[in-house]
């Protein structure tokens, strides 16, 4: 049995092993089934799988089973929904987001829950990146050493440099001032330094904002400004290495009340902690 496979438009199809581009005067042949990643290179069309196991085709001869790709289109303003970084491609989805980047071997997907305005994919120095508005902020998505730096407040793009003044978007309106390096895919900090956008951190008055407020500032490894939501002894007794050691890493905070609260590394729960508020301080973490 042999498979070929039809398209209206240019695309590239990605097999596990090679990749093919076709367009409406050329097809696939394969021998085997397989499932197949098909990207469009003309504007307005978003990628597909095509199951070849699973789809209905037109037998033809008892020989050959037919497939025609198709695509669905979207309305996009002009942006480029799927751009070719030297064999790597960078694709962007429609609402909700989804910014994929992928090659013959690898994909890395990045679903944005950010209402984005205007994005539209570019290249920093060879990087895969993501451009756009957020409310009043830039809007900044970079893929690079396999993983995806998001940025939101001022950004400046120079040739292979990102400099940046990053909002935080928590309690205390804690800010970043960043300098990255870009080379291709790759990137280094130059300075990551952080600062307060108020000039100085906001403090809630509700005990539940507090104790969010005090595992962002652990978040941020802002223990100075932790140690403000604790009461004097613990105040006293505890050290940056007794945060770092109690809660270790994370970048993700889901209140289940005042008190209860879940962190999260990477999507990955590392545990429920119990905050005790007495009079506006924390008295005992557990």
């Amino acid at each position: 049995m042999k498979y070929l496979i039809f398209s209206k438009i240019n695309c590239l199809i990605k097999t596990k092993e090679q990749n093919f581009e076709i367009d409406e005067n050329s097809y696939l042949e394969l021998d085997s089934p397989e499932d197949l990643l098909i990207y469009p290179l003309e504007k307005h069309y978003l990628p597909t799988i095509l199951k070849l196991k699973k789809e209905n085709a037109t037998k033809m001869f008892d020989e050959y089973k037919i497939y025609q790709i198709d695509f669905q289109m979207i309305h996009s303003n002009g942006q480029y929904l799927i751009k070719n970084f030297n064999g790597r491609y960078a694709t962007l989805s429609v609402k909700p987001y989804v910014f994929t980047i992928s090659d013959s071997s690898s994909c890395y997907t990045y679903k944005i829950f950010d209402d984005i305005q205007n994005p539209e994919i570019i290249s920093i120095n060879g990087a895969p990146a993501l451009q756009g508005t957020l409310n009043d902020d830039d809007y900044l998505l970079v893929f690079s050493n396999n993983d995806f730096i998001k940025i939101i407040g001022d950004i400046e793009i120079e040739k292979n440099k990102i400099i940046a003044i990053e909002k935080c978007l928590n309690i205390a309106k804690h800010g970043r001032k960043l300098e990255i390096e870009i080379n291709g895919t790759k990137s280094k900090f130059i300075s990551n330094e952080l600062l307060y956008l108020k000039n100085k951190p906001i403090i809630p008055k509700n005990t539940g904002a507090k104790n969010f407020a005090f595992l962002q500032a652990i978040m941020y490894k802002d223990y100075d400004l932790a140690r403000t939501f604790l009461n004097e002894n613990l105040s006293k007794k505890l050290s940056d290495e007794h945060f770092l050691k109690f809660f270790g890493s994370f970048d993700n905070i889901i209140a289940i009340c005042n008190e209860k609260f879940i962190l999260f590394e990477k999507n990955t729960p590392k545990g429920v902690f119990e905050l005790k508020n007495i009079n506006g301080k924390i008295v005992d973490v557990t």
